[in-house]
């Protein structure tokens, strides 16, 4: 088996079809099986993939078990070369699968552990499709002071990145919604920790990646759809979100970093909800600053 393709869903089953959809017509010349970790969905999505693709591998988990618990145990029963973690709010627009299994098998990228391809929101836009590791300094000019080092922080400090041509790049991390792992190098340096529910597990997993000598790179001939990447306003402000986000950043940079740049950067992200509060007068951005500081 050359790849395992592994979807983490929850409650979305129209777009887990179309997901399904676009990899069955869009993957050609390559061997795959499509492993679905289902998070105790009441959508129906179970009975979805029963009905309309018997061949797709479901694993019914009993609790919303987030999603790097739930991609790695679809990552310990797959038998592809290769994993390909997809989100399934994406959809391939062409044989991105075999396009980045090509990269891969390449003899020289042989110090590539993971790749993935170029994001395109549904009308066409570029989205973010990989990162710098989140650092102190990124946290400081997220206050506003990027403003004074636009270029500079896009390309270097940044934590999400768009991607400006086609060249092929290294990159510090690929986004979560469509990693091509090496299985080998997971067996080795270990999958997802499951210490985070959401959000920087992906970042974490790369930052290990890099730890044990090998790269990421960034593949841009791999095209696909990523529906969710925009962020969203204050006005759609979800408290569990919010904090989740923020716990799951604080455990990054405690183990990346340590406990005091964990709780330098909470300090930094409160004081920006706060200065946001005083110039806009949102009431959600104190509501922020609160779900930053239970985290």
């Amino acid at each position: 088996m050359d790849v395992s393709v592994i979807l983490v869903n929850y409650n979305t089953k129209d777009l887990l079809r179309q997901c399904l959809l676009s990899i069955f017509e869009k993957t050609l010349m390559v061997t795959f099986e499509v492993i679905v970790s289902d998070n105790d969905s009441k959508d129906g999505s179970l009975e979805m993939l029963h009905e309309e693709f018997p061949n797709v591998i479901a694993l019914q988990n009993n609790a919303n078990l987030g999603f790097g618990k739930a991609n790695n145990k679809a990552i310990s029963v797959a038998k592809g070369k290769y994993l390909f973690l997809l989100n399934t709010d994406t959809y391939l627009l062409n044989n991105a699968i075999k396009i980045l299994f090509d990269y891969m098998e390449n003899p020289q990228h042989n110090r590539v552990g993971c790749c993935g391809g170029d994001l395109f929101d549904a009308r066409g836009g570029k989205q973010a499709s990989f990162g710098n590791f989140p650092s102190v300094l990124d946290a400081i000019s997220q206050i506003g002071f990027y403003r004074f080092y636009k270029n500079y922080y896009n390309k270097h400090i940044s934590a999400g990145a768009i991607n400006p041509d086609q060249t092929i790049k290294e990159v510090d991390f690929i986004c979560g919604a469509d990693m091509f792992i090496r299985r080998t190098l997971l067996d080795q340096i270990g999958a997802f920790d499951e210490d985070f529910f959401l959000y920087f597990e992906e970042t974490e997993l790369s930052y290990r990646i890099k730890q044990a000598g090998f790269k990421s790179v960034l593949v841009p001939q791999a095209e696909i759809v990523h529906l969710e990447g925009g962020s969203q306003g204050m006005e759609t402000f979800n408290f569990f979100k919010t904090s989740v986000f923020a716990k799951s950043r604080k455990l990054y940079f405690k183990k990346t970093s340590g406990a005091w740049s964990a709780t330098f950067v909470t300090l930094i992200f409160m004081f920006q909800s706060f200065l946001l509060f005083l110039m806009k007068g949102n009431k959600n951005y104190l509501k922020q600053m609160v779900a930053i500081f239970k985290a």
